[in-house]
């Protein structure tokens, strides 16, 4: 077992200052805060796809945006029919990644509003000057997977105070009660796609009011619940455990989130090492292994809601990875012993079962069951980044004391047919063989699987042909069938560039 590397430090906030002023930028600074089943998500230039809304409830959108209007001066996020933000980031002095803070510049005016997710949604505006104010809530109640052109926004006093579309609403400023239908509303974010992206909002009245050097505060909260205060401190937490938190929910972690956040098991064995483990989330780690283990173990197969194909050959193999991660800290954990002879009847059973099949000591499997599992990327055979990582799993099962069909040592001795000699890098896939210069083969590489002089080679070709600034692409240039723009399904697999990959580069650099 070799020794876990640490992190390098991760800042507290990431910080932005005028350049937040360009639109496009802007809209690329997308973000997302959750508490339990509630969501906030948006960017700094306003909603750019149909799930993003300041207030979400369970993937229902409550309250869509504010439009803010400040001694006359218009900061209606968004856009509107062909209109884009310009007079809203126009004024931005800068902003601010967790919590969501943005300054705005006004005529003898310095505003701070803040976003947080607590118990509820709540928003500040600290005003250093004079600000005749009004904040209009553009409303909806629709699924994020849904357009609306019929918008709710209800507003309703009762004796504690005010409801919008009935979720208890507080603010500093009084409320006056003033439907308006703003019409259309436009998601460039889904444009892009070719989705239908344009809907109506509800403004079902304003809060006003003429304030000077003073703190507004705007609340909204869950149903059948208040907050006992609004927070004095905003708890400041550094980004990965910020992640960790976004993402697991009732013992599992949501991927494609937060538009998708159904289970996908390969993508949760993947992540589960960055989110959990390297924050000592251990106690939720082992409620995932052994979720998965009674899954697996008792249904007699592998399927992942949503993707592709029902059907995953790697999965349990990803699960190796992460339980091998798992055991550079925790190799004496009651927890090992007890899930010890599930692991066995995974590592017995794995290559018996949905058309996996053991083939001179290294694992077939059939196409589109791998993580590139579109249709135009089938990898029907053996990939080379399923055979690093079985090879793994027997490592794993050796060190656990567990017996299998068959030994890490023979099954390394199997792999060194992925090396093509006159490409100079290894094989994508085997059996047939398929020579395309795709990222997989950093998997292997990771764990040494190829001998020093051939890894790098491999790896000089991998900078040279598939490494860019973001990450690496999933098929080279020049290859049959590469795609160098994005045209959703086409381009998956064969040309779009992958983020997630580029640690297995960096492990095989280190090798």
């Amino acid at each position: 077992m070799h020794r876990t590397r640490g992190l390098q430090d991760i800042p507290d906030h990431i910080l932005y200052g005028r350049e937040i002023r360009d639109v496009k930028l802007a809209a690329s600074r997308e973000f997302l805060m959750k508490d339990g089943i509630f969501r906030c998500s948006s960017s700094f230039a306003g909603n750019l796809r149909r799930y993003h809304g300041l207030f979400i409830e369970d993937e229902r959108i409550v309250l869509s945006s504010l439009h803010e209007t400040i001694n006359g001066i218009s900061l209606l996020p968004g856009w509107w029919g062909e209109q884009s933000p310009v007079s809203y980031t126009g004024y931005s002095l800068s902003a601010e990644l967790y919590p969501v803070v943005q300054e705005f510049a006004l005529p003898d005016l310095l505003i701070r509003r803040t976003t947080i997710l607590d118990q509820g949604l709540i928003i500040r505006w600290e005003i250093e000057g004079k600000a005749d104010m009004q904040i209009r809530p553009l409303m909806t109640d629709r699924t994020i997977h849904e357009l609306s052109f019929s918008p709710s926004g209800t507003a309703y006093r009762y004796p504690d105070g005010l409801k919008l579309n009935g979720y208890p609403t507080y603010c500093t400023l009084p409320f006056t009660p003033d439907f308006q239908i703003y019409y259309n509303a436009c998601y460039p974010g889904e444009e892009k796609l070719d989705y239908m992206a344009r809907e109506d909002l509800a403004s079902p009245g304003f809060f006003s009011g003429k304030v000077r050097d003073e703190t507004i505060i705007l609340r909204f909260e869950p149903k059948g619940d208040k907050m006992e205060k609004v927070p004095d401190l905003i708890n400041e937490h550094d980004l990965l455990k910020r992640a960790s938190e976004l993402c697991l929910e009732n013992d599992n972690i949501l991927t494609g989130y937060p538009w998708n956040t159904k289970i996908h098991n390969r993508d949760t064995f993947i992540s589960l090492p960055g989110l959990l483990l390297a924050y000592n989330r251990y106690s939720e780690a082992e409620d995932i292994f052994r979720g998965y283990l009674d899954r697996y173990i008792n249904r007699k197969e592998d399927f992942i809601p949503g993707s592709n194909t029902d059907f995953s050959s790697d999965t349990p193999l990803w699960f190796f990875w992460a339980f091998f991660q798992y055991l550079q800290t925790h190799q004496n954990s009651p927890f090992v012993d007890e899930v010890i002879p599930q692991i066995e009847a995974l590592i017995t059973t794995y290559p018996d079962r949905d058309a996996v099949e053991l083939n001179m000591d290294l694992i077939s499997v059939p196409p589109n069951s791998t993580w590139m599992n579109s249709t135009l990327t089938p990898r029907e055979g053996k990939p080379v980044e399923v055979n690093a990582l079985w090879i793994l799993a027997l490592e794993v099962c050796k060190y656990l004391e567990i017996e299998t069909e068959v030994t890490p040592e023979k099954a390394r001795d199997a792999f060194t047919a992925f090396w093509n000699e006159k490409k100079g890098y290894a094989y994508d896939v085997l059996d047939p063989n398929d020579p395309s210069l795709r990222p997989n083969q950093v998997i292997a590489l990771a764990f040494g699987l190829l001998r020093f002089d051939e890894g790098r080679k491999a790896l000089e070709i991998i900078r040279e042909k598939l490494l860019t600034p973001f990450g690496l692409r999933s098929l080279a240039r020049g290859e049959p069938g590469y795609i160098g723009r994005s045209i959703r399904d086409p381009s998956y697999h064969n040309g779009m560039v992958w983020p997630w990959l580029t640690g297995w580069d960096i492990d095989g650099k280190i090798q």
